[in-house]
């Protein structure tokens, strides 16, 4: 019951420096709040908690990136009941991942979001993979622990796929 208005929430935090919360409120507003209302709370250590009225500019905010603020990256987290802003750690991150060499009956939703668990959390797959509108390469938004070694291959059915990982370099 407690934990209901957090459920469509967002943690950010700005890599590499910090602004007001006027402009990071401005921006984001600008950026995010197209369908509903966002309302912005600072935490404490430069972590902003983001609520969303609206879920669709809730599942844009979480995928959309990359996010910046002037010329510097937003880390953007789903917000969970264990997230302590006193952590000086950033334990995980949004990546998109390409997966290079693929074989082609691989390029469907379902078969791209089974991969991306390879890598990480799988989240969403970009609109060209899932229209099947591409197949140089399939495109996957993955949560990546980065306490762990990232991957950059791994084996199927015999053959090497490879992994392209872009974290919030690219945009969806």
């Amino acid at each position: 019951m407690y934990m209901r208005p957090w459920r469509s929430a967002l943690v950010v935090k700005m890599l590499g420096g910090s602004t007001s919360y006027t402009v990071l409120s401005g921006r984001l507003n600008f950026l995010w709040a197209k369908s509903g209302g966002i309302h912005i709370t600072n935490i404490r250590n430069g972590y902003y908690l983001v609520r969303f009225t609206s879920g669709f500019d809730f599942e844009r905010a979480l995928t959309g990136g990359p996010w910046m603020i002037g010329d510097r990256y937003l880390m953007v987290h789903v917000w969970d009941k264990h997230f302590d802003p006193d952590s000086k750690e950033i334990s995980s991150t949004l990546v998109w991942a390409r997966l290079l060499e693929l074989p082609i009956h691989f390029f469907h939703k379902e078969a791209v979001m089974r991969i991306g668990k390879r890598i990480g959390k799988p989240v969403r797959v970009d609109k060209a993979t899932e229209e099947g509108a591409r197949g140089e390469y399939a495109r996957i938004c993955v949560q990546v622990d980065l306490t762990k070694p990232l991957l950059s291959n791994s084996a199927l059915m015999g053959r090497n796929i490879l992994y392209n990982m872009r974290a919030w370099t690219e945009s969806a």
